[in-house]
Formats: C-alpha cells, structure tokens, sequence
C-alpha cells in the first residue's frame, strides 16, 4: 500500500476523532468525513507502519446518518468535524467513544448513560481563538483547515457569512477589527518570517458583553483607538485587551496582557453565582451545558448529604461558589497565588466566605492532611485535557475520600486516570455531556465511590 492507491472500502467502525475505519490489505484506514455502514472509493494519502490516512474519491453508499451540513465550507474548515452527521447520530457516536475509550483502558464493560443533548446546537459557542492572515490582499480571520496553517474565514462560512456555531453577535466583532486591520494598514504575523504584527483575535461574549483581545507579535498596536470607536458605534459592549506574544509558539496568549479600554475583568454569573471574566481565565465554551453538569453536581451534593466538597484545580472559585449553596463546607484547593485571592473575594462578594476555605497549593500534597480531617467528603476533579498529575492520583487514594466526581474533556486521559482509581474506587454512573455539538469533543462527568 502505497500513498495514491484507490481502494473500495465499508466503514465498519468509528475513530476516536470522529472518522470513519475500514480496513485494507491488514492495514487500518482512517478516512475523515465518512459514517458507520457507509461504502466509497477512497484515495490513500498517507502510509504508517500499520495504518494509513485516506480521502473519499467517491461516494458509493451513503449513511441514513448523513445529511446535508447547513455550511458549505464544513469539510474545509477544521472548526465543526461533525456538521454533516445527524445530531440523534452524533450523540451517539460520542456515547460510544466514551464507552470505547473507558473499556479498553480499564478492562471493563462500562455502561454508559446516554449523551446529554446540549440545548443549543448551534451559536453555542461564547469563545472564538481566530488566527489572523492575509488572502487577496485582505485580512481574514477563521479556523485553520484540517491538518495546515491555512486560514478558513469565517466571514464566509455557514448563512448570512457566519459560523453556524459562534454566539450571536461574534462575527460582527471579527468583521469590524478586520475592516480596521484593512483601513489601519496593519501588518498581520507570517510564521514562515515571524514578521507582521497581528496574530490573533480572542474574542468571549459574557451575556451581552465582550471580551476582545488582540494578540500581537509586538510591544504596542496602533491605531487602537479608531477601533473603539467603530466598536462603539456599532453599539457594543465591550472591553478592549492586547497581549503582547513574540515567541515562535503555538500558544496563542502571551505573557503580558494590558487593558486598552474598559474594565480589566467581565462580569458574568453562573446559577446566580456572579463572577469577573479576566483574558486569561478558563470558562466552559457552552454556558448551559456547563450549567447542567455543575447542577447535577450540586444535587448528588444535596442528596448525598455531603458535608464537605473539595474542589480541586479550583481556579478563582466559580464551581466552589455553586456548591457552596449544596454544602456545609467548601474547600478550594489552586495552586496560583493570584487566582486565590480573587477566589477569596469572589466568595465574599457572594456571600459565601464563611463556607469556602481556600488553599493555596499544590493538590497532591494538600489533598491528604485536608481529607484526613474530614468526615463525609467529595472531591472534585474538573483538570485541563492532559488529565490528572499522577501525584494527585496517588494523593486521592491515599486521602480516601468517599466519593470523587471527575469531570474531563478528553475521554483517553479520563479514562487512564480513572484506571489508576478502580482498585479502590468503583464507578457509579459515567455520562457524557455534548458541551461542543457538531465537533469530535465530548465533556464527560464519572461519578466514583468508595469500596
């Protein structure tokens, strides 16, 4: 097998991205954009020691699953993999990764709830990350195609020159710092050089206001104040940020962050807790999705009679502050010092700072001593998609708390990690919740309890 050859294939399962599996000459192939059940003719276009890549030629039969994606430019973009899937059949699919994912890592055949559909499918999305270039002569900003540094705007996609997946009101903040990129003659970053000024457009839309912020390959943005002005005379509510990112990384934030108008921070709330958004913050990419899961939490709380949560990786509070309104006793464990001082008044502001104890510290070593002390205790695992650090692992079982909740968007290092805790924990209830429709990601919530 070689890259070029044409084969005639079934897809006979699903990959963990979403793609579709056949299999060719012993070799399994990975063919993007195709279903379970379906036939085509495929290209093979690239060759591993055991399995290979390829793209549809031709197809031949087609799923009862596909239908026609609402944008055009679906398989271009690398921003929605799933567009063309049926939402009942992308429900399942991510069900069944996740089942996949938790049995072959633990050895067990896991039963899986059903995925819990997000209220919104589409304009969901609070949090646009858009690479910023030139095409013709003109700014452009959007997602990168699949697999390439290539831009896809996202002026032109899905209807009326909109993503079909961003919240109302975020393309016309694109569309206007784009015109002004034009009319500014401001250079935009090449990373082939690592000349030009403009890198990226991070923009979150926080109820009816937004944080925009532009990422520079510079120490300073001209022109800035024209473009408050356009912003405000189209009538939105915003505060304006640049951080300044000079190193030839793929992380797109840089060290240093400087307000150029209105507030440092965004207010926002989250189930009546009120919260400020800073640049650098985390916030879940799907409000009432991310409201579903902390409400669940906060009624296993409740039901439970849990006298004291633990939230761990707990950044300023958010998720403390909720279950503060289920628990007796709230311990939020963060390990920067900043964050823990603006959890600490966050919990005053909410009326919560007799409930919330935080601690500022490493949670593999904090964990132990504090769940010592305890009588009746959940903690809470909500880390970044590398999943767990194994000390923190090796602290929970060695604390034993009575339950643990774990909640992660990557099925593979959830998985690992709740490997690691099945001898002395077993598991209650997996759920995966769509918090990214018409994407391959899936937020899933493992419930653990105590032999």
């Amino acid at each position: 097998m070689k890259a070029g050859d044409k084969f005639t294939v079934e897809i006979n399962s699903v990959g963990m991205d979403g793609e579709g599996v056949a299999r060719v000459e012993g070799f399994v192939v990975f063919i993007p954009k195709t279903l379970l059940g379906e036939q085509a003719v495929v290209e093979i276009t690239q060759v591993k020691k055991s399995f290979a890549f390829a793209k549809v030629i031709k197809l031949l039969k087609a799923s009862e699953a596909r239908i026609q994606p609402p944008c055009d430019l679906c398989f271009k973009c690398g921003g929605c993999e799933m567009l063309h899937i049926s939402y009942e059949a992308q429900l399942e699919i991510k069900r069944n990764t996740v089942k996949n994912c938790i049995d072959r890592e633990c050895g067990i055949d896991c039963f899986v709830d059903d995925t819990v559909a997000s209220p919104d499918v589409y304009n969901y999305r609070n949090k646009v990350q858009l690479p910023i270039s030139r095409q013709n002569g003109k700014a452009v900003g959007g997602y990168f195609a699949p697999n390439t540094h290539i831009v896809v705007p996202s002026s032109v996609c899905g209807e009326k020159g909109k993503c079909v997946l961003n919240a109302n009101g975020i393309q016309g903040v694109v569309d206007i710092f784009l015109k002004w990129l034009d009319e500014s003659n401001i250079s935009v970053y090449e990373e082939k050089s690592r000349s030009g000024l403009v890198r990226h457009l991070v923009v979150r839309k926080i109820g009816e206001k937004y944080s925009i912020c532009i990422v520079i390959n510079g120490d300073s943005l001209p022109h800035y104040k024209t473009l408050i002005d356009k912003l405000k005379k189209a009538d939105y509510e915003f505060s304006l940020y640049v951080s300044v990112n000079k190193k030839n990384t793929n992380v797109i934030l840089g060290d240093k962050t400087v307000c150029l108008y209105g507030e440092n921070s965004i207010t926002g709330e989250a189930l009546g807790v009120r919260f400020g958004v800073s640049v650098l913050s985390f916030m879940q990419i799907n409000d009432k999705v991310r409201d579903m899961i902390y409400t669940r939490v906060g009624k296993i709380i409740e039901e439970n009679d849990i006298s004291n949560v633990i939230d761990a990786y707990s950044g300023i509070g958010i998720m403390s502050n909720i279950f503060a309104k289920y628990a007796k006793n709230v311990y939020a464990i963060e390990i920067v010092e900043d964050a823990v001082k603006d959890g600490i008044a966050l919990a005053k502001a909410n009326g919560n700072a007799d409930k919330i104890k935080f601690i500022c510290g490493d949670c593999a070593r904090e964990l132990p001593p504090l769940i010592s002390t305890l009588d009746k205790s959940l903690v809470v695992l909500d880390p970044p998609r590398k999943g767990c650090d194994l000390r923190v692992l090796e602290s929970l079982l060695k604390a034993k708390p009575t339950e643990i909740i774990y909640i992660s968007c990557n099925p593979a290092t959830l998985a690992r990690d709740v490997k690691f805790l099945l001898n002395d924990y077993e598991i209650q209830s997996v759920t995966p919740y769509d918090m990214f429709p018409h994407t391959k990601h899936i937020e899933t919530m493992i419930c653990l309890k105590r032999k």
